[in-house]
């Protein structure tokens, strides 16, 4: 899905916006707010005992990579949007 969203038919660029941004909503319920929490929650621990360092930068490895997939997903909607905004508007003489 790497293809220019002007070179899509703009009906498919409404579907592909719509799926794009489903999977950025599920992703950032299923992945993204719960390591951010789970982080979180294991910075407030101030036992390293219970809580190492390594499991600190475990967690923040899985947030940053959870983050940057979700970052990925974001451009590539806006990209979408942005383009079928521009066509809607070309279409209109706006």
């Amino acid at each position: 899905m790497d293809e220019q969203p002007q070179n899509v038919p703009l009906v498919e660029r409404f579907h592909r916006a719509e799926h794009l941004a489903r999977e950025l909503s599920e992703h950032l319920q299923q992945s993204l707010l719960p390591r951010i929490s789970a982080l979180r929650h294991a910075a407030k621990v101030h036992d390293p005992a219970q809580v190492s360092d390594q499991e600190i930068h475990d967690r923040m490895s899985a947030f940053t990579e959870a983050e940057a997939f979700a970052s990925g997903i974001h451009n590539k909607l806006r990209a979408y949007l942005l383009s079928i905004e521009q066509e809607t508007r070309r279409i209109l003489n706006f």
